[in-house]
C-alpha cells in the first residue's frame, strides 16, 4: 500500500536539496548582493543564504518524512 503523503514530502525534499545546492554552486556573478563581508576576499551573497535555507528545510524535511515513514512501517501513525 502505498503512502502518498510520504511519498510527495520525499520528493519534496529532493527538490529542496537540489535547488539549495544549486544555489550554493552559482557563480559570483549570479549571486546577488553581498549579505556579509567576511574578509576583503570573502563574501556571503543573498543567494547563499538562500541556498542554505532550502538546504536547511529539505534536511528537516527528509527527517520529518523518515519519522511519518516509520510510523506508517510499525504502525505509529504519527
Amino acid at each position: 500500500m502505498i503512502h502518498w503523503r510520504v511519498v510527495i514530502l520525499a520528493g519534496l525534499t529532493v527538490l529542496l536539496i537540489a535547488a539549495g545546492l544549486a544555489a550554493l554552486i552559482l557563480p559570483d556573478d549570479y549571486e546577488g548582493a553581498i549579505f556579509l563581508q567576511i574578509d576583503p576576499e570573502h563574501a556571503l551573497r543573498y543567494m547563499d543564504v538562500l541556498g542554505l535555507g532550502l538546504l536547511l528545510l529539505g534536511s528537516f524535511l527528509a527527517w520529518r518524512t523518515g519519522l511519518m515513514w516509520q510510523g506508517r512501517m510499525y504502525g505509529d501513525d504519527s
